[in-house]
């Protein structure tokens, strides 16, 4: 049996909103949204953070697992953490396999529904290997490619609008490109032009 463990905390936990900081460089938390977070425990001791919520708007590399629509098909969840700060004998992609189950669970409990698909996003200039999502990959997601790098965030202290909407999202460009990974029943279809 894997010794890793899961604790459920707040996405308001100071120290969890202190590793997206450290984690993504001028995050301020937590996406909006529907989300959970975990604090992982290798044999009882710290290891590092996960959490899953909400998955991103549009994607254009969502095509190539065959949908017409850049948009999140139902049951999506994106991973939005996965920091590891202490080393352990665990494999990180162990600890993501036995994660997953953990989440589905968690995530119904809450939310009333079990997530099909699974999103992550991966910088790989902010990361220290050769081969960025090595961990996800072997955890059997499969890379779809790079974001075009644009953003639709909402405008500083626009969070919520009057009223109890949201702000109106201003399209960006010039963010970093992510590697855009994904773990589901949906077959990768054959792009004109890529290699195989």
């Amino acid at each position: 049996m894997i010794p890793v463990a899961f604790m459920p905390i707040s996405t308001w936990d100071p120290e969890f909103v202190q590793a997206i900081r450290a984690h993504y460089t001028g995050s301020r938390g937590a996406p909006p949204g529907k989300k959970l977070a975990w604090r992982i425990f290798e044999s009882g001791r710290h290891r590092g953070w996960i959490g899953l919520g909400e998955p991103t708007f549009a994607l254009r590399a969502r095509k190539r697992l065959g949908i017409m629509d850049e948009r999140a098909l139902p049951y999506t969840v994106n991973n939005f953490i996965y920091r590891l700060d202490a080393p352990g004998d665990v494999l990180a992609s162990d600890i993501l396999k036995v994660w997953h189950d953990v989440a589905v669970d968690a995530w119904e409990a809450r939310y009333g529904w079990r997530p099909v698909h699974w999103e992550t996003m991966v910088q790989p200039d902010a990361v220290e290997s050769e081969n960025p999502g090595a961990c996800f990959k072997a955890a059997g997601y499969r890379s779809l490619g790079m974001t075009t790098g644009m953003t639709a965030k909402r405008p500083l202290g626009r969070s919520h609008a009057p009223g109890g909407g949201y702000g109106k999202r201003v399209i960006s460009h010039g963010a970093p490109p992510k590697l855009v990974l994904y773990k589901g029943p949906l077959a990768r279809v054959a792009v004109r032009g890529e290699r195989s």
